[in-house]
């Protein structure tokens, strides 16, 4: 049976080798293209590496665990023979046989022939399945950074290099979550999504046995379902990542952090919106099962922490921060697909704990998560080109428009933006006042400023209404307090109490009629796309993964405003309502937005 595994090794042979690494070898401090002593091309590599004096240590490991015949044999190898002082043998020698032939002597070796001539940039795969760097050019070439001393000597059955040291075992980013120090926390959670299953395509198929596959020869694959989620192949020797680890003081701290977004409560209520004939809602409960909740709270949880650990080198904006130094880039992107700025904030060197160089990048250790909580675990939540779930007397149409058809006075679009969207609801007669009705999803307990964008009537330049008047509306929601269903009034932190009059004439007598206003009253500018802020609000509980369980926001003509209409004064307010965007945005992510415009 043959079983591919890429976990479990114990990076111990470089930890053995570290405390011998810098000896002192000045009779091989420059590369030889050619042997120039002995003929060496009718003997075999065990037989050359007998015979150099510079490789007895080498030798005696290779006789510890039995590996003579590996270069006895006919098939060809190139091998890049290590110059060991006693104390890195000794070390080597105190090791686990399989860890011994595995982390250090396949380490050195490569099927086919590898010359080190001309222009080398090659990426070796060793016996160990490790890929490393074979590089250099003019007699100066170094193996996984190890300096080559001599080159291309020729064996029956291969081709040695002498290395001035030995190649330092380096685990992939997959494989060091396991080695380093101080990782129970991330280990132990990528350690859930571990799975091992049979490939049949590799696999050699047997008789079938009670309606069954049987298999002479089977292959079994071993990955990791949250990394593949990641979309980071991050045992793959021929990538190159950079992947942050956070140590498990950095773990704990985001977790309590983020938990706190996750704060659910057994049966939470919420309004049957989108089945309501009036305005008398029926009631959604949500699930009563605590465990459930509790699991679902730990899972989303820990899934943040982990989304935007690793950065593939392949996309060009990493590479270009990552490896060729351009500091001054304010954006790289996560595997995930997330865009982060301020890099370095992220590789804040003050957090840094240690880096590893890896066989496929890098691993860089940090006793704290830098990212910024609206680019990760709390971001905006934005209601956007929705159709309301309910509407009262009143027609939604969907608006889409292309930038030949907007007024780009009236709006900043970001830029690349190509089209522009809305929800506009007419009023079905003069008389009436619409209410349209939004589910917010993804709700986290936590506390979001809350605005609305409203577009004018002439966004559309196609638009050939006549007058452009503001709106005049009136805004709640409906949440769960824990207990039972609650109606938040939204009240306006622009009303003025000292101005709160509006004069309206009848549009037949003209007859004068003044109105007062309270601050439940908003008011949009028609003369640009306005963001009306709401308020600040802090939900108590969290809505995310509950079935049909919602916060809803009403957004409403006034009433003031209807009875006006009903006595013939409707020149003054748009009676249309148009919604853009419902914008819950975090706190912390309102006052950066806000220290950018200062």
């Amino acid at each position: 049976m043959k079983i591919y595994k890429y976990i479990g090794f114990t990076m111990l042979v470089a930890t053995a080798l570290a405390t011998a690494s810098c000896s002192d070898w000045n009779d091989w401090n420059d590369t030889q293209t050619m042997a120039d002593s002995n003929p060496s091309a009718d003997k075999t590599l065990w037989e050359n590496i007998s015979s150099r004096s510079e490789l007895q240590n080498f030798k005696t490991i290779l006789e510890k665990v039995n590996r003579q015949d590996l270069f006895k044999s006919n098939k060809f190898y190139t091998i890049w023979a290590p110059m060991l002082t006693d104390t890195q043998r000794d070390s080597v020698l105190a090791l686990k046989d399989s860890v011994i032939i595995d982390q250090f002597i396949n380490n050195h070796i490569a099927e086919y022939n590898y010359q080190a001539t001309g222009i080398q940039e090659n990426r070796i795969h060793t016996l160990n399945d490790k890929a490393y760097a074979f590089i250099g050019s003019n007699n100066s070439y170094t193996f996984n950074n190890v300096k080559l001393t001599q080159a291309n000597i020729p064996n029956s059955n291969g081709t040695m290099h002498i290395l001035a040291s030995n190649s330092p075992f380096l685990p992939n980013a997959y494989q060091y979550i396991w080695m380093a120090e101080d990782m129970d926390s991330i280990a132990k959670y990528f350690k859930r999504y571990e799975l091992t299953e049979l490939d049949p395509s590799q696999s050699v198929a047997g008789p079938i046995v009670n309606g069954h596959q049987t298999y002479i020869d089977s292959v079994m694959i071993t990955y990791n379902s949250m990394t593949n989620s990641m979309r980071a192949r991050l045992d793959n020797e021929d990538s190159t990542y950079t992947f942050i680890m956070p140590n498990n003081e950095a773990y704990e701290k985001m977790y309590k952090t983020i938990k706190s977004l996750y704060k659910y409560k057994e049966s939470t209520l919420g309004q049957n919106v989108a089945d309501a004939a009036s305005s008398t809602y029926a009631t959604v409960t949500g699930t009563s099962n605590v465990e459930y909740l509790n699991f679902l709270a730990d899972s989303l949880t820990r899934r943040q922490i982990v989304n935007n650990l690793a950065y593939s080198h392949y996309n060009r904006y990493n590479k270009a921060y990552f490896e060729d130094g351009n500091l001054s880039l304010d954006t790289i992107f996560s595997t995930y697909r997330n865009k982060f700025s301020e890099p370095d904030r992220i590789f804040d060197e003050e957090h840094i704990v240690a880096r590893q160089r890896l066989s496929n990048g890098e691993a860089v250790i940090v006793d704290s998560l830098g990212f910024k909580s609206w680019e990760t675990y709390n971001t905006s939540n934005v209601t956007a080109g929705i159709m309301p779930c309910r509407v009262l007397n009143g027609t939604p149409q969907r608006k889409m428009l292309n930038l030949s058809q907007i007024d780009t006075e009236k709006i900043d679009l970001p830029e690349g933006t190509t089209t522009f969207s809305y929800i506009q609801v007419p009023a079905t007669s003069n008389f009436v006042k619409p209410e349209v009705d939004y589910y917010l999803t993804d709700v986290k307990s936590g506390t979001y400023r809350i605005y609305v964008v409203i577009p004018p009537a002439d966004i559309d330049v196609d638009d050939q209404t006549e007058a452009i008047l503001p709106n005049w509306l009136s805004f709640s929601m409906n949440y769960f307090n824990g207990t039972r269903l609650t109606d938040y009034q939204f009240t306006n932190e622009r009303f003025d109490p000292n101005n709160n009059v509006i004069t309206t004439y009848n549009a037949t007598t003209g007859a004068e009629v003044k109105t007062t206003i309270d601050n439940k009253d908003f008011f949009n500018d028609p003369e640009r796309v306005d963001t009306l802020y709401l308020g600040e609000f802090t939900f108590p509980y969290c809505y995310v993964g509950l079935t049909d369980v919602y916060p809803n926001i009403k957004v409403t003509c006034s009433t003031k405003f209807s009875t006006l209409a009903s006595r013939g004064h409707t020149a003054a307010f748009d009676k249309t309502i148009r919604i853009a965007r419902i914008i819950l945005r975090p706190v912390d992510y309102d006052d950066y937005l806000k220290e950018e415009e200062e």
